[in-house]
């Protein structure tokens, strides 16, 4: 399995209103590996199970690149039991401390290698696309506001929230219980490609469209990019912990 390098850059803070900030990410641009998870429960539990889950998927992911496996279901298993097993030591940890009982976070983690990104993630953290100047989420909340969108109680994200739907209510979470389902996918590279890895403390203060809309017009300039995203989410309240990741594969992308 050959990553790809990454230009990429990462930018984090802890937002206008929280104390602390309990996301977490890392990011490995030598091995193609993207994490990002943003933590809950009091006591600081929300940045122990952040610190964690990155910390835990990432170093299982750099062993089984050291592997050459080239089976690209093989692959988004790694990233499903990477996951699992954060979840399980966070629930260990959270059963065995008071003070981190409860605790949990999302996570969104990417492997670009072999011409693909290959993914996975647990909560409403989030991956985008921007390809031919749109920008796509290609992973779906575990949220009750999303669920109810699906099953077709409410029409709109707007109708849900008229009626008192939190857009912060996860079904799903990391270490939370014993278990967890992992979604994951995986998608062909293309050359110009952008990826966005964020926490909802971007998502919920700035819309897709002018998250777009940012990233199109600094293509050339991800830090700019990432620095204006962050600077428009404390601007519009930054009311939650803020971290997003600017991903783009490198040159070796077949064009």
């Amino acid at each position: 399995m050959t990553p790809h390098i990454l230009d990429a850059i990462a930018r984090t803070d802890k937002g206008r209103v929280r104390k602390s900030n309990e996301d977490a990410y890392r990011l490995l641009s030598e091995y193609g590996v993207v994490v990002l998870a943003d933590g809950m429960g009091g006591h600081r539990a929300g940045e122990v199970a952040s610190g964690m889950a990155v910390q835990i998927v990432s170093d299982l992911l750099v062993t089984q690149l050291r592997q050459a496996v080239d089976n690209a279901s093989a692959t988004q298993e790694w990233l499903q039991q990477a996951v699992m097993m954060a979840n399980q030591a966070i629930f260990d940890a959270s059963e065995q401390s008071s003070e981190c009982m409860g605790m949990g976070t999302t996570v969104v983690v990417g492997l670009f290698a072999e011409n693909r990104l290959f993914y996975a993630h647990v909560g409403d953290s989030r991956l985008y696309l921007l390809r031919d100047g749109r920008l796509k989420q290609l992973t779906q909340d575990h949220t009750m506001l999303q669920f109810l969108l699906d099953q077709g109680v409410f029409k709109s994200q707007r109708d849900a929230r008229a009626a008192g739907i939190s857009s912060n209510k996860l079904m799903r979470a990391v270490g939370l219980d014993i278990e967890v389902a992992v979604d994951s996918a995986e998608i062909e590279l293309e050359p110009g490609d952008i990826y966005l890895f964020c926490s909802d403390g971007l998502t919920n203060m700035v819309t897709d469209g002018m998250i777009g809309a940012v990233i199109q017009e600094s293509l050339l300039d991800l830090p700019y990019a990432t620095g204006l995203l962050l600077e428009l989410a404390i601007r519009q309240g930054g009311t939650d912990n803020i971290t997003l990741v600017l991903a783009r594969p490198d040159a070796s992308v077949s064009e």
